[in-house]
């Protein structure tokens, strides 16, 4: 019997001990060349690599994220500058960034577990953005974006410690904006559960046209399934803006609708800006009307119900948490692999795009997997390579609104993206499913034992928003042709809301695929950082998956690409 590497894969579910067989097999696709893409081996030493050397999470502007940038500076130039291609840096000085430090709850005199702290609740900073500035060259970085320093005068930064002391007051279930009388707890702690169902609701999966779903190679396997999940609350965070400026003293959030194990960590929601009121924002605020933000923390449904009751009882709740306040700069880092028509008028481009920071291995592996293509593509010839490409990783996607990330950098890059005929997102890749299982009354978060399934969002030829439309045709059937030769599972979208690194492009007019895995674990901050719950078979078959795409793209026609054909 003759065996493939499709075969093995397949068989062994891509675990770990498969890694072996499948650096030996030959290579079998006609136009991706599996022999010039990194080893499954090498590819998992990489991730292992990265979060045991840069630390377990990446926050934007932190050393551990400083020094992950560096990496993918040196890889990146060690990938495409033997083939004539160049690195370059989008500097943002100044980027004020909040950290914390240490965080506690005392209730009725005792100790209280905290799953996490609330993002940037505390502090808060007034000062405004210098706008972004076109590059200068289709080859050269691009400016603006940073934000000056604090000069105690008109930019000021808000003393980022926070502590609370006061009756706790049950305001219910937050729902959505506006769903809480924050003015009930004035000069109190307030008690708030959010309901993760509901906040899930407010992109529905209904809004998506479920064009294929697959799983190991094959079509029609069965329905997208899209859950709800604590990343769900960056569409509707709890107001805590509106809190502080009711004049309550702090606040403990309860996840409502997930297991305790899920609420573990949980770092969101991850896109709320400073909590100060008013809110933090690109535009600043006056300083003598800026008033800073206060302490909120997280905890999981028990603890939360134990808590409901203290609040009937009128008992008494301490808060802390303090934090870190420092301006750092920041770099999104891009590299320019020439194809055949690099330097004439009819040169067209290919973006394969990520970013850079996160609180886990799992949020923002997509650096590595950039790299991986950017050394698959310069190692391709020239000739099998008529399109130039630009490989990305940009800062500022967890800068609580005070970067742009992607968006940024297509605004900084006119004379790119007037080029650009597609885009390729890449995140989150290697995820296993992890989901909340029902043992009676209560819920446990368990390894399900299969990948998870992946989102393939596919851009829509009228670039539809939150209604679901049917897929780019050329982009659907080149997703789908690298599915049938993929175990992942994957569930083909169109319409709806184009959701991470790849929406910025889509919405920019450029057809995008974006491959975006989301699993509930997505921002949950951990002591491993979540590589535990990744495998190395699927990371390193989803970085083919990738190359698959991006090797079509090479050759299909741009209008194609662009629906029109």
């Amino acid at each position: 019997m003759t065996v493939s590497r499709r075969d093995v894969v397949r068989g062994a579910a891509a675990s770990a001990p498969a890694l072996a067989f499948l650096e030996a097999l030959p290579a079998a696709a006609a136009d991706f060349d599996p022999t010039q893409l990194i080893a499954p081996r090498a590819a998992w030493r990489e991730v292992q690599h990265v979060n045991r050397a840069m630390g377990p999470t990446r926050l934007t502007g932190s050393p551990e994220h400083q020094r992950f940038t560096t990496w993918l500076k040196t890889e990146l130039d060690r990938a495409v500058t033997p083939a004539g291609g160049r690195v370059f840096t989008d500097v943002f000085d100044n980027y004020p960034r909040w950290s914390a430090r240490s965080w506690s709850l005392v209730v009725g005199g005792r100790p209280v577990t905290v799953a996490s702290y609330f993002p940037y609740c505390t502090g808060g900073f007034t000062g405004a953005r210098i706008p972004v500035t076109p590059a200068p060259a289709l080859d050269a970085p691009g400016g603006g974006g940073s934000y000056l320093p604090v000069n105690g005068r008109d930019v000021v930064a808000l003393d980022p410690n926070g502590h609370a002391d006061g009756t706790l007051v049950d305001l219910g279930v937050f729902t959505g904006p506006h769903s809480i009388n924050w003015t009930k707890a004035a000069g109190k702690v307030a008690l708030v559960a959010v309901s993760v169902p509901d906040v899930a609701s407010t992109i529905p999966p209904g809004s998506y046209k479920t064009n294929s779903t697959w799983e190991r190679g094959k079509p029609n396997a069965g329905p997208y399934i899209s859950l709800p999940a604590p990343t769900a609350s960056i569409f509707a965070p709890p107001d805590i803006d509106q809190a502080t400026r009711a004049g309550v003293l702090g606040v403990v959030l309860i996840w409502k609708g997930i297991s305790d194990g899920n609420a573990e960590g949980q770092y969101n929601p991850f896109t709320v800006p400073f909590s100060s009121s008013p809110a933090s924002s690109q535009a600043g605020s006056d300083p003598a009307k800026t008033k800073a933000g206060i302490p909120a923390l997280w905890v999981n449904g028990t603890v939360g119900a134990r808590l409901a009751k203290a609040a009937a009882a009128g008992a008494p709740a301490r808060m802390d948490l303090k934090a870190d306040f420092a301006q750092v700069s920041t770099e999104t880092v891009w590299a320019i692999l020439p194809g055949a028509r690099h330097g004439h008028d009819d040169d067209e481009i290919i973006i394969c795009n990520t970013h850079s920071d996160g609180p886990n291995i799992t949020e923002e592996n997509g650096g590595i997997a950039v790299v991986d293509m950017a050394r698959y593509f310069a190692r391709t010839p020239l000739a099998r390579r008529p399109r130039t490409m630009v490989f990305m990783a940009s800062t500022g996607h967890f800068a609580h609104r005070f970067l742009g990330s992607g968006r940024d950098w297509i605004t900084q890059h006119p004379q790119i993206m007037s080029r650009a005929v597609a885009c390729m997102t890449l995140e989150h890749l290697g995820c296993r499913e992890w989901q909340d299982v029902h043992h009676g009354d209560h819920s446990t978060f368990e390894d399900t034992g299969k990948p998870l399934q992946s989102q393939v969002f596919v851009t829509s030829p009228a670039f539809q928003a939150r209604s679901a439309g049917p897929a780019d045709p050329a982009l659907q059937q080149i997703a789908e042709q690298a599915l049938s030769h993929s175990i992942d599972r994957a569930a083909v979208l169109s319409g709806g809301a184009f959701l991470g690194e790849g929406g910025g492009f889509h919405a920019a007019g450029v057809p995008t695929i974006g491959f975006l895995p989301s699993p509930q674990y997505l921002c949950a901050m951990a002591p491993d950082g979540e590589i535990s719950k990744l495998d190395p078979g699927i990371f390193h078959d989803q970085l083919q998956l990738s190359a698959r795409c991006l090797v079509a793209m090479q050759s299909a026609s741009a209008a194609a690409l662009k629906g029109a054909a």
